[in-house]
């Protein structure tokens, strides 16, 4: 009943913020790049994705990795929302507890075989934040399905203390979505061929994530200085 309480409000608040905020898309044929590539595995780094799962193209099913824990059941309702499925199950992290990786794992690609949209974060829970790990890449080369990095930030937003810097966006905002380049895995791809691809994984997410945090400030700064700009000055006598 909780998990359903904070799932309505947390809901609540995507909707807001999308409603109230104006939407920047870099590449501005971000949606129709997607659709290209379905279906795709959605990469995204943990407390970064509140405002993804708005982003649905809404022809392709999606379905979300989302661990078994009790926080996770919120975002799972949440996701139902969005018309996003969850598949239960997450890496073991540096703790090595069986998680339901394995099963997530296998989930996530017959649902990539079905044609589904397959989203989840990179980096591995209580682990270091924004590293990616081993499981993603994995997915990627059974499947023959493309990684592509997302990340969703707004001009407005705040930062909770938790191991992965959770951010709540804010309405009236500026949001701003960025979308990387497809990362392949080949099936044949060793050790050396994954360690590279989880590696280009991680740079690309870092990359995307920091550039919609510009985008994001570039436009809450662009007012400011227009009104400036537009503010007589007064003649020097």
């Amino acid at each position: 009943m909780l998990a359903k309480i904070a799932a309505h409000i947390a809901t609540g608040l995507i909707r807001t913020v999308k409603a109230t905020s104006r939407t920047v898309h870099e590449p501005p044929d971000l949606i129709e790049r997607l659709r290209a590539q379905a279906p795709f595995i959605m990469a995204m780094w943990h407390g970064q994705f509140m405002m993804l799962a708005d982003l649905n193209t809404r022809e392709f099913d999606v379905s979300a990795m989302v661990a078994r824990h009790g926080d996770a059941e919120v975002m799972a309702h949440v996701l139902a929302e969005f018309g996003i499925s969850a598949i239960r199950g997450a890496g073991a992290g540096r703790r090595k507890r069986n998680r339901g990786g394995v099963y997530a794992l296998r989930a996530a690609h017959h649902a990539l075989e079905r044609g589904t949209i397959v989203a989840m974060t990179a980096d591995v829970p209580s682990s270091k934040p924004r590293v990616a790990g081993e499981g993603i890449v994995t997915l990627a080369r059974l499947s023959g399905r493309p990684i592509i990095p997302v990340a969703a930030a707004t001009s407005r937003y705040a930062v909770l203390n938790t191991w992965s810097k959770m951010t709540v966006n804010l309405p009236f905002s500026t949001l701003a979505v960025v979308a990387g380049d497809p990362i392949f895995v080949s099936s044949d791809a060793d050790e050396a061929a994954l360690e590279n691809a989880r590696a280009n994984v991680e740079k690309s997410l870092n990359t995307v994530t920091a550039r919609a945090y510009e985008l994001a400030r570039e436009a809450k700064l662009r007012p400011q200085k227009a009104q400036r700009s537009a503010t007589p000055q007064r003649s020097r006598q």
